[in-house]
């Protein structure tokens, strides 16, 4: 567990985003809402295992735009670096601008979802844990020394590895594979061919 605890404790948006949840738990849970609505705080569990396969496929693998430069510069840096450089720790983290726009539409979603903005604190806090367990679970993935403790964790990280490393048009979870179960695209290696552009994703060719 240290092997993937000392370089994710050491990352500044890690550690940042423990304070903040931190600082939203006690809110809840001295202002009431967290006895009063703790059922919402299963939302973000209940979500993931789509968000994140949407946000995998639609998202983070888009193709590049042309113009503005700086928005591409954005995707690059976001995912599509990453795929060329999978061990590069500087690129496993998605940048701070990206978990801002990240945490400000899961709130609206949670506003919209309980028809509160107090309430939605409630899954929005436990939603930034859950983020933190995402980043966790993807460095994990990416640590070749780390050996998974469950069958779950050595098939989840078996997984993302074919992703990176055969083809990137599947296995798109991260922390969970139901929503490729779901859709269809939890593949073997011999399921489906090596891609030969697992590296460039999207057309990415700098």
């Amino acid at each position: 567990m240290l092997i993937v605890f000392k370089p994710y404790l050491q990352h500044n948006t890690v550690r940042s985003l423990i304070a903040i949840g931190c600082v939203f738990f006690l809110i809840i849970l001295f202002s009431g809402l967290l006895a009063a609505h703790w059922v919402w705080l299963f939302l973000p569990i209940v979500l993931a295992p789509f968000y994140e396969w949407y946000a995998h496929k639609f998202l983070l693998h888009a193709n590049l735009v042309s113009k503005p430069l700086w928005f591409r510069a954005f995707q690059i840096r976001l995912h599509h670096a990453h795929h060329r450089e999978p061990q590069n720790f500087k690129l496993l983290f998605a940048p701070p601008m990206a978990i801002i726009i990240h945490l400000i539409q899961t709130y609206v979603l949670f506003a919209l979802l309980t028809w509160s903005f107090s309430v939605a604190l409630v899954p929005f806090t436990f939603g930034i844990f859950y983020y933190l367990f995402y980043e966790w679970i993807h460095l994990a993935h990416h640590i070749p020394k780390y050996q998974p403790k469950t069958k779950v964790g050595e098939r989840l990280k078996r997984a993302h590895m074919r992703h990176h490393f055969h083809n990137e048009n599947y296995c798109w979870g991260i922390t969970n594979y139901l929503g490729d179960k779901l859709f269809g695209t939890f593949k073997g290696r011999n399921d489906v061919e090596k891609s030969q552009t697992v590296r460039d994703i999207a057309g990415y060719k700098e």
